[in-house]
């Protein structure tokens, strides 16, 4: 990670995820560690997935970034959704598994 100077973030403690149901104010859902800041590749990407929605529920979500030593970063850019039921699949012929690929064939001359 980097800040905006172009230096290294060698001091990124966690992530913390905000939720908001509706309109209401933004409350932290979880916060993740960032603990790979000496690996010789750090993780780039970090997921997390909220299974306390509920179908028909309207949700907002904010990013905060924390320092090892307290300070938090401003809020990311907002990413809101809607949960839907999914859709049922009518072409059932291209649900399961992956068929094998046929044997090669050898030319026998």
């Amino acid at each position: 990670m980097h800040y905006v100077s172009g230096h290294t973030m060698r001091d990124l403690g966690s992530f913390v995820l905000l939720r908001s149901q509706g309109a209401q104010p933004f409350q932290p859902l979880v916060e993740i560690p960032v603990t790979d800041q000496e690996r010789f590749v750090p993780q780039r990407t970090f997921t997390y997935l909220d299974g306390e929605t509920q179908i028909g529920g309207s949700y907002r979500y904010e990013i905060l970034a924390r320092t090892t030593d307290g300070y938090t970063s401003a809020p990311s850019n907002q990413v809101s959704f809607t949960r839907v039921m999914p859709h049922k699949n009518l072409n059932q012929q291209h649900v399961g598994l992956p068929r094998p690929a046929s044997p090669l064939q050898t030319d026998s001359r």
